[in-house]
């Protein structure tokens, strides 16, 4: 990514050179060039309101203030695409080679490969998405999985520790925590009840 001087630079430069070079050897190209590039920056940022007769110089000026203002693009080593997508480092590569990835191809080392979360993704159903809207909708599958995962061991928990209350009668406090002495039933059956409601208490605590 360019640094900030280089787009001070030219900023400085462009009015510079374009009004003394191109602006008068060709202008029919200078304003071809304006109109141009005034459709790329309406079309990426469809936001912006520009004056249709914009000129180059503040199109320029433009496009390096909004670089200024811009977050800086997160890229993504082919391992760490790996663990949010939930397939092996060999499976990316192939999708890489596939072309799902639209426009990135990998260079030299691929280890060292990192593809920007700005590309676009094709995803199985066909459907192309941007890689950063791909990444976050299976990171929110991801979670509902994990949740559901939770609510279903929590349940399990529950069972259990219903399940010992019923046989002695009691909770654990009233029943096998108040005895000075127990069996080696009862040890055991303290043993795995203590674990179930430790287990219980951190599952609370992560909700």
């Amino acid at each position: 990514m360019s640094s900030k001087q280089e787009r001070e630079l030219v900023i400085e430069k462009s009015e510079q050179v374009l009004e003394h070079t191109v602006k008068q050897a060709d202008p029919e190209f200078y304003h071809a060039l304006s109109n141009v590039l005034r459709d790329y920056i309406v079309v990426t940022n469809p936001r912006k309101e520009l004056a249709f007769r914009q000129d180059l110089r503040d199109l320029i000026r433009l496009m390096a203030e909004t670089v200024n203002q811009a977050k800086p693009v997160r890229t993504f080593s082919t391992g760490e695409l790996a663990r949010i997508f939930g397939v092996s480092v060999q499976a990316i590569n192939k999708w890489i080679d596939e072309g799902r990835f639209l426009g990135y191809k990998r260079e030299g080392n691929h280890r060292h490969n990192r593809i920007p979360e700005t590309v676009s993704f094709a995803m199985r159903t066909g459907e192309v998405l941007p890689l950063e809207e791909a990444i976050a909708m299976y990171e929110r599958q991801l979670l509902e999985q994990q949740v559901d995962v939770t609510v279903d061991h929590r349940d399990e928990v529950l069972d259990e520790i219903s399940r010992l209350m019923k046989k002695h009668g009691g909770t654990y406090e009233m029943t096998l925590g108040a005895k000075n002495e127990r069996t080696a039933p009862e040890e055991r059956d303290a043993s795995i009840w203590l674990a179930l409601l430790e287990e219980l208490r951190e599952i609370n605590e992560a909700k």
